[in-house]
C-alpha cells in the first residue's frame, strides 16, 4: 500500500507523529525513559510505503479563492491520501488531489475544531464542507474517513480504508492484558498492544498501566496521566458537533479500550479455571 501524506503547518506536529508512528525509528517513542522494554520492535517499520509528504507552508490568507495554486506540482501515486490540518478551502482540493494522485482512499483526521490562518479562526474542516466533498469523493469511487479524531478510526466495510487499519494495525486502539491476583487485588500484568492510536499513544499507555489496579480510580488515573503525558496532541476546544472537545473524546476511547482489554481478560481467566476444574 502507498501512503501520501499532505498536511498543513498547523497539523505539522501530528503529521510528524503519524509518520513517526509508521517509519517507527529508534528514538520515535522515548515516553518510558530508561525503563523502555523496546515493545514496539514488533511493529516493524512502513517506511518503504510511504511515498511522499508535502507541507503546506504557514502564513495562508483567511480565505483563498484558487487553492490549486497552493498544492504541489508533481504529486505521487498512491493508494491513501491522509489530509492533515489542512486551510478548509483547500480542503476542497481533495477531488483534485485524490484524481492527480490516483488515489483509492482519502483519509481526513480531525484533531482540532479551529484552526487560525492570518487573523481570523476557521473551523478546521466543516461538518457542511466535508459533505460537500463526499459526493464529489464517491464521483471518482474514491473512499473517504473523516475520523475526529484519528483514534477513532474503525473499520466500516470500505475495502481500501479497511485494508489500511489491518495493515498498519491503526485506527480506534485494541489491546489485550492479563490479570492477575496480587495480595487480594486484581493487578494488570502485562498488555499488549493489538492496534494503536495513529500517533502511537496506545503503546505508551499500555505499558503505565501495568500492575496497576484493573479497575477503580487508580486505573482510571493511569490511563488518563498516560494520555496526557504522552502526549495527545488533540485540541481543547468545544467541538461544534461532538459538543465536547477532541482531546476528551480521545480519553475518552483509551479508556474504553483499555477496559473492554480487562473485561475480555477477566471472562478467560473465569473460563480458564472452570476449565480446570472440571478436568
Amino acid at each position: 500500500m502507498r501512503l501520501y501524506f499532505i498536511y498543513g503547518a498547523q497539523g505539522r506536529d501530528f503529521a510528524e507523529k503519524i509518520i513517526g508512528n509508521l517509519v517507527n525509528y529508534s528514538t520515535f517513542c522515548e515516553a518510558c525513559g530508561p525503563g523502555c522494554l523496546k515493545c514496539r520492535i514488533s511493529y516493524g517499520s512502513f517506511v518503504d510505503d510511504i511515498v511522499g509528504f508535502h507541507e503546506i507552508s504557514g502564513g495562508l490568507p483567511s480565505f483563498i479563492e484558487e487553492p490549486e495554486k497552493y498544492l504541489p506540482e508533481d504529486m505521487p501515486e498512491c493508494d491513501i491520501v491522509i489530509a492533515i490540518g489542512l486551510h478548509p478551502d483547500i480542503l476542497k482540493s481533495l477531488p483534485l488531489i485524490s484524481e492527480k494522485t490516483k488515489a483509492k482512499g482519502v483519509i481526513v483526521p480531525i484533531e482540532n475544531s479551529s484552526i487560525s490562518y492570518s487573523t481570523l479562526k476557521s473551523i478546521s474542516c466543516p461538518l457542511g464542507l466535508q459533505k460537500q466533498i463526499e459526493p464529489d469523493l464517491e464521483e471518482l469511487g474514491v473512499e473517504y474517513a473523516f475520523p475526529k479524531p484519528f483514534c477513532s478510526l474503525e473499520e466500516t466495510g470500505k475495502p481500501v480504508i479497511d485494508a489500511f487499519i489491518k495493515r498498519y494495525k491503526i485506527g480506534r486502539p485494541i489491546l489485550e492484558v492479563e490479570v492477575e491476583t496480587v495480595g487480594g487485588e486484581e493487578k494488570i500484568a502485562n498488555a499488549t498492544t493489538i492496534r494503536s492510536a495513529p500517533c502511537g499513544s496506545t503503546w505508551y499507555v499500555a505499558q503505565q498501566i501495568r500492575w496497576h489496579d484493573a479497575e477503580g480510580r487508580d486505573l482510571e488515573d493511569a490511563i488518563s496521566k498516560a494520555h496526557h503525558a504522552y502526549p495527545c496532541t488533540a485540541g481543547m476546544e468545544i467541538d461544534p458537533v461532538l459538543k465536547d472537545t477532541i482531546l476528551h473524546k480521545a480519553g475518552y476511547i483509551i479508556r474504553e479500550a483499555v477496559k473492554e482489554a480487562i473485561s475480555k481478560a477477566k471472562i478467560k481467566k473465569i473460563r480458564t479455571i472452570e476449565t480446570t476444574v472440571k478436568v
